[in-house]
């Protein structure tokens, strides 16, 4: 299909743009969606114990919902590298506002830790410190204990997977798990060659891949723990997930061969490929409208995993 003409056009001046430009500011990436609001939805910012002190994080519930009502819950990790990110991104707050009025529901999206000051396994700590908090102490907040999926997008889905994976058999494992284009072995892959209509800056081949998430392990070699490798974990304990990719996304191939092992290993998964679009086209919802259909698609699973048709 290629690129969808508002999507190209957003990208058009990155075309003879070096990578040391973007990491410099010199020129802007992918122009983010600017700050939405949603109706209907309350926000609140707060913080739940971690191992390595208070974790940041933002509540989102739809005023739809009874006062004392138990509502489907999301717990949501933003991307951005493992290094990268922040609860205001559109990937973390926009989507939080339209997955909590859609299903209607809450969301809880976490401010992990960044690398390079904190190395592994400190986001994935915070993943599952607020995963297990929202389950065993989140009815005071209206969350239903029963019905709480855990998600994440990018680096986030990644550490949405090893969390998952890690929770398996524990009452604080999640009811529902997607993952938007996310990192599933970075090691490995597999990797294909640049989507055509993909400025190269903006392609992570392996090599690209390797040296983030490196920057993210720090000292301690890739394969070192095999349990921070999705697709090398044992997929059958996964609950239900969606798993979402982009046509123009260097991961697609990792994610979908990510979808084929899970199948094999029983699980109930389904994959949503979402064409002409790039990698990280969840911050672009509320201004492109081929991002706001993916995402009404994927919330529709959402709801029907935790709520059902």
């Amino acid at each position: 299909m290629g690129l969808d003409p508002a999507i190209a056009a957003r990208v058009a001046h990155l075309w003879d743009a070096h990578v040391l430009q973007l990491l410099s500011g010199e020129v802007e990436g992918v122009p983010a969606a600017a700050p939405m609001v949603v109706d209907g939805v309350a926000r609140s910012d707060d913080v739940v114990p971690g191992p390595g002190g208070p974790i940041p994080v933002r509540w989102y519930r739809s005023t739809a919902l009874a006062a004392d009502e138990l509502a489907p819950t999301l717990v949501w990790a933003h991307g951005g590298g493992w290094q990268f990110g922040d609860l205001d991104m559109p990937e973390a707050d926009s989507v939080a506002q339209r997955v909590a009025a859609a299903l209607p529901g809450v969301v809880v999206s976490v401010d992990y830790r960044l690398a390079p000051a904190h190395r592994h396994p400190a986001a994935l700590e915070d993943v599952l410190a607020v995963q297990r908090w929202v389950v065993d102490h989140g009815a005071e907040h209206g969350v239903d204990p029963r019905r709480v999926a855990l998600g994440g997008a990018s680096a986030g889905g990644h550490l949405a997977a090893t969390a998952a994976l890690a929770l398996a058999g524990e009452a604080e494992a999640p009811a529902a798990l997607w993952l938007a284009y996310p990192v599933t072995d970075p090691d490995g892959g597999p990797y294909d060659g640049r989507h055509p209509d993909c400025p190269p800056v903006l392609w992570l081949d392996h090599l690209g891949t390797t040296k983030l998430f490196e920057g993210y392990l720090g000292d301690d070699p890739a394969g070192a723990d095999p349990r921070i490798i999705p697709a090398r974990g044992d997929l059958s304990v996964l609950p239900p997930t969606l798993v979402t990719t982009a046509e123009c996304d260097s991961l697609c191939p990792q994610a979908r061969h990510f979808v084929g092992l899970a199948e094999a290993a029983g699980t109930a998964v389904e994959h949503h490929h979402v064409q002409g679009v790039l990698h990280g086209y969840l911050n672009i919802v509320g201004e492109e409208p081929i991002a706001d259909v993916a995402l009404d698609r994927h919330i529709a699973w959402l709801r029907d995993v935790l709520i059902g048709s």
